[in-house]
């Protein structure tokens, strides 16, 4: 109403008509210069109505201008509320896909990774050092038990009373009845003090959230101590894994040693007249084979290497070398049987530990939610210094006042909650169901680890048992062959024998090549099912592969 009194020109038809005198092109397309022009029409409008007081002058100052920051806010660029602006941020139909309007930033000019231990070769032990200090998976998992560890600690926290500092500082009005009519105080008013509120009885509340607490964290460091155990094998099958398909390449170059020198052997009796050039087209393609086999063994070398690059935590680009395993004995036979490391992988694997360690865990929060429904005592205590400058209403003959008054209070404060709609009563069910998800959860992860203990005890025993036959029929392979060779080039063999002697050689040793990885993988698979702690402190500070020798922390 003072607005309308003092400027009775300024209404809506005079708005639109600035609007459109000073940003004919007030839509969806407006660009930023428009909305300046705008905005100085908005202000322009102000300075025509200047006939008001001081007063009224500096409302309407503060009116048009937060009219003309408006104005600016809404009028930008990018104008959401209409419908091709909108429209412009997604694609044009579901199947075609978005294409943005922003220029793309060139990506980098990609460049192997140099190996930060250098060219050498690596043994296994060095390896697993490594991973362990690099590789995120296990780092993201310590992190995660330090925070379960603060969580403790915020729980512990709970025991120790509660210190605030407290302030007031403003302009208050009280009133007091009185028989007379009210009497009425106002004027500035503060105070400064300290308050304590300590839980003395809480009826196993924290007692509860302490163990839930610790539980937590006992599981969360079981639960990093098997993903020590998860990298240790899966580098150690990496590792395995890459010394095979060495392996393998190795023999496909012998392979194709074997079919050239036999292609010669074909050419020289094509020579002499004792072969057919049929039988000089077979040894070829026999020759052309092994070359293919060669390749795809070097791929499969290169596919391995990434694989145990990005084990270690390093880019699949980068080169690493390693020991072969191929003249080192094979792992002793088991000295257990299969019922003791049964028993022993239920009773030490860090996951089964982990698993009991949340059903403690589950059990704690049913006992913090059946104390819910127990009253709770504290203690409490404040002192504050309060500051007062007031003037009643009506006045007497002294008419202010200035008070500085010290206040304190001390005493025990219960509280007992009677009603809640039923929450704490769902509660206790939830934390029940919880409890028997994790036994259930328990009883389900311990079947696995047993049978995961068994079958890789037989793999192992059958692997040696397997290792042992490889290295026989090697053996009698190459001696087949050698005889066939011989017989062939005197012309008492044919060619189909002596080439399917040659496949035997071959495959024999190729078979014995994989008969050595499936023995080296199941002991690791044996080691990692029992769950030991062994498997990962056998290589804890064995070897330090940090060139600085300084831990992340």
């Amino acid at each position: 109403m003072f607005l309308a009194s003092t400027v009775p020109h300024f209404d809506g038809a005079s708005l639109r008509r600035c609007l459109a005198s000073t940003a004919p092109r007030f839509d969806g397309a407006s660009t930023p210069h428009d909305c300046w022009h705008v905005a100085s029409g908005v202000m322009l409008l102000r300075f025509r109505h200047m006939r008001v007081s001081v007063l009224a002058h500096s409302r309407m100052n503060a009116a048009h201008l937060l009219c003309a920051m408006c104005v600016l806010c809404g009028c930008q660029q990018e104008a959401l509320w209409d419908d091709q602006a909108f429209d412009a941020l997604v694609s044009d139909d579901a199947a075609v896909p978005f294409e943005s309007t922003e220029p793309l930033p060139n990506p980098p000019v990609a460049r192997p990774s140099d190996c930060p231990f250098g060219n050498e070769p690596k043994d296994l032990a060095f390896l697993v050092c490594y991973a362990l200090e690099n590789n995120p998976s296990t780092r993201g998992t310590w992190e995660r038990a330090k925070a379960t560890a603060a969580e403790w600690a915020m729980v512990e926290s709970l025991w120790w009373p509660r210190i605030n500092a407290i302030g007031f500082g403003g302009y208050v009005q009280e009133a007091i009845p009185q028989a007379t009519g009210p009497l009425t105080d106002r004027g500035p008013q503060g105070d400064l003090g300290v308050a304590m509120t300590w839980e003395l009885i809480d009826f196993g509340r924290r007692d509860a959230l302490t163990d839930a607490a610790r539980r937590a964290m006992m599981a969360s460091n079981l639960t990093f101590n098997r993903a020590l155990q998860t990298l240790v094998f899966e580098v150690q099958t990496a590792y395995f894994d890459l010394d095979t398909k060495i392996a393998l390449e190795e023999t496909a170059e012998q392979n194709l040693e074997t079919a050239r020198v036999q292609m010669e052997a074909v050419d020289d009796k094509l020579l002499m007249g004792l072969a057919i050039m049929p039988d000089v087209l077979v040894a070829k393609q026999r020759w052309e084979h092994a070359r293919f086999s060669l390749e795809a063994a070097s791929a499969a070398t290169f596919d391995a290497r990434s694989t145990l690059a990005r084990r270690l935590g390093l880019s699949a680009d980068v080169p690493i070398a390693i020991h072969s395993l191929q003249k080192m004995p094979i792992p002793e036979k088991l000295g257990e049987r299969v019922e003791q490391l049964m028993a022993v992988g239920a009773t030490d694997r860090p996951d089964l530990l982990a698993a009991g360690q949340r059903v403690r865990q589950a059990e704690a929060r049913i006992k913090k939610t059946e104390a819910d429904f127990l009253p709770i005592v504290s203690f409490f205590g404040s002192y504050a210094n309060k500051w007062y400058n007031y003037q009643p209403n009506p006045a007497t003959a002294n008419a202010s006042y200035d008070a500085q008054l010290p206040s304190y209070a001390v005493g025990l404060q219960g509280t007992w909650l009677l009603f809640d709609g039923f929450e704490r009563v769902n509660a206790v069910r939830k934390a029940r169901a919880e409890r028997n998800a994790a036994v259930a959860d328990l009883t389900k992860l311990k079947l696995e680890a047993l049978s995961e203990v068994w079958t890789a005890y037989f793999d192992q025993l059958a692997a040696a048992r397997q290792f042992t036959f490889g290295e026989s029929l090697l053996a009698a392979s190459q001696d087949s062959y050698d005889a066939m060779f011989e017989a062939f080039v005197n012309g008492l063999r044919t060619l189909p024998e002596l080439l399917q002697a040659e496949l035997d050689l071959m495959a024999a040793r190729s078979t014995l090549i994989r008969t050595r990885a499936e023995l080296l993988d199941s002991a690791a698979r044996l080691a990692y099912a029992v769950g030991t702690p062994d498997t990962v402190a056998r290589y804890a500070g064995r070897v330090d592969p940090r060139p600085t020798g300084e831990r992340v922390r």
